[in-house]
């Protein structure tokens, strides 16, 4: 019975041992296994040789897949710093874009509310300027009526004079034609003044006078002093004209003086604010510029990363994969050892020997 047993034993090796080396023949490394084994089994003492070779082909694998896994180790080390400082520079350009983001809308309100305030100065000063323009026309018209009513004073008592120098020549002798010619300087007068009709009402009186009967000579002094007391008058008028005058001027320089002097003070403000609005722009500028640049770091950083990335992974999918080969390199030549090793056999080498690609 143990030797029925042992038999079927030895039968069910060998069945695997010869299906283990027919199925060498479906890989491209099985092959050269098999072919090797063949060109061995020539020699003598085959199965010594063969192990020596399968042991010497176990250690070349080993040492391959050692310096496969330090060459290994440094590149992904290598492509893993480069993509760790890849991801550091996009953090760092991530956040200053971040930052520039947020005080983009602050500087523009700034910028804004600068530009309003620059529109309020300046129309400050225009309303100014406006004022001034009505208070110079103003102004206008008032010189103007002053001169005009100055004129008229001095036309006065220019005729007042006139007439009195005509009623001086005839006090002692008082003379038809005296009286004649003082009628026609104040015809003259009327021409020059036709808007005077107090003073003509008054001087119509003091001809009226004059032509009384046995009075002239009295008359024509009284007329006289009469005269003297106008021309004081008129004088009078005129000083306080001047000084009322003098007033206006006055006020209108004081008006006109504290408009400029607010208009330099806005001048300096107006100047103040376009400094600071052009320097919030260059700002402005300087932050559009620096996240344009940030976003071409992100764009080109985040290539660079996933480039990086992509090379990790094909390097340690390719190590996988080369791993996975030599693995199972090393399981096949570590059966073919356990079969030279412990049951190799004339019908193994004959087997062997048959095999055909």
């Amino acid at each position: 019975m143990k030797i029925i047993l042992l038999v079927f034993l030895i039968g069910a090796t060998f069945a695997r041992d010869e299906g283990f080396f027919a199925q060498l023949r479906n890989s491209d490394f099985g092959k050269t296994i098999i072919q090797t084994i063949q060109v061995q089994l020539s020699q003598e003492h085959p199965a010594d040789t063969v192990v020596h070779l399968l042991k010497q082909m176990k250690d070349d694998l080993n040492n391959e897949q050692r310096v496969e896994d330090e060459e290994i180790t440094g590149q992904l080390k290598t492509c893993q710093d480069a993509s760790s400082a890849a991801v550091a520079v996009l953090t760092i350009a991530k956040e200053r874009k971040a930052t520039s983001e947020e005080r983009l809308p602050l500087l523009q309100q700034e910028q804004n509310d600068k530009k309003q305030q620059l529109f309020d100065k300046q129309g400050e000063e225009q309303r100014n300027l406006d004022r001034i323009s009505v208070l110079q026309e103003q102004r206008n018209v008032q010189r103007q009526e002053f001169e005009q009513r100055r004129d008229e004073l001095v036309g006065l008592v220019s005729a007042l004079q006139e007439a009195k120098k005509i009623l001086s020549q005839g006090i002692g002798a008082l003379k038809k034609n005296s009286f004649v010619e003082l009628k026609n300087h104040h015809q003259n007068f009327l021409k020059y003044f036709p808007n005077k009709k107090g003073f003509h009402s008054m001087v119509n009186v003091l001809l009226t006078i004059l032509q009384e009967e046995n009075t002239q000579e009295n008359a024509a002094q009284k007329v006289v002093k009469i005269i003297d007391t106008l021309v004081d008058s008129i004088f009078q008028v005129q000083k306080e004209e001047m000084k009322a005058d003098d007033a206006r001027e006055l006020d209108f320089q004081t008006q006109k003086e504290r408009l400029l002097l607010a208009n330099r003070r806005l001048s300096g403000s107006v100047a103040d604010l376009n400094a600071a609005n052009e320097r919030i722009g260059q700002k402005i500028l300087e932050i559009k510029n620096d996240i344009s640049i940030q976003d071409s770091i992100i764009f080109n950083k985040s290539t660079e990363q996933a480039d990086w990335d992509q090379t990790c992974s094909d390097t340690e999918k390719a190590h996988r994969q080369q791993t996975e080969q030599r693995n199972a390199q090393l399981e096949i030549i570590i059966e073919c050892l356990d079969i030279f090793e412990t049951r190799f056999d004339m019908e193994t080498n004959s087997y062997i020997q048959r095999l055909r690609f």
